[in-house]
């Protein structure tokens, strides 16, 4: 009788293991859809956050690998707009370049400790975009993001990809397949 409840014990463990790793093993990743105008896909298990940029449409926290993400949106008006309105539309052009470059230069202002890598032009499905790299220390926290910036239809898109340093190498892939995955609706 005692072998028998060792080994019942044994295999109510040894299934409750397999259920565990079964139930957390889910790697489906997500697509989630922004207004009908965007959609992006996350791994499985993000939530949603409130707190990362008030102005962005998406901002996301992926809680398997610390990975942040974040989309903002803007209209290629207002972005003429505010080009013409601030008299600067002869140092950024009305284009993704002039966009891409406002908005690192911005960026650049922020940032005390950080280097901003030189943009390459990609193509995020069938979209012009340009990508580039941040290491900056904010906070007191070394963080690594990996961004894009994307031409779309009537829309300039920021994608955003943040985690901390030390944890680049092992999430720059998963952070790569997030931006690529960007798709305007």
């Amino acid at each position: 009788m005692y072998k028998l409840k060792s080994v019942s014990k044994l295999t109510l463990i040894l299934i409750s293991i397999v259920l565990l790793f079964s139930s957390c093993n889910i790697t489906d990743p997500q697509v989630i859809n922004v207004k009908d105008k965007y959609s992006i896909t996350l791994p499985w298990g993000s939530m949603p956050s409130k707190n990362l940029n008030s102005s962005a449409s998406l901002q996301y926290t992926t809680s398997g690998n610390g990975i942040f993400v974040i989309v903002i949106d803007e209209a290629k008006e207002a972005f003429k707009k505010a080009l013409i309105d601030n008299k600067i539309i002869e140092q950024f052009p009305n284009s993704l370049e002039g966009y891409t470059s406002i908005v690192l230069f911005n960026m650049k202002q922020k940032l005390k400790e950080g280097k901003i890598s030189e943009t390459k032009d990609i193509k995020i499905n069938n979209m012009d975009a340009k990508a580039a790299e941040i290491n900056a220390k904010i906070s007191g926290v070394n963080l690594y993001y990996n961004i894009a910036f994307v031409k779309g239809r009537d829309t300039y898109y920021q994608i955003l990809t943040w985690t901390r340093t030390k944890r680049k190498i092992e999430c720059k892939e998963e952070m790569d397949k997030i931006i690529h995955s960007f798709k305007e609706l």
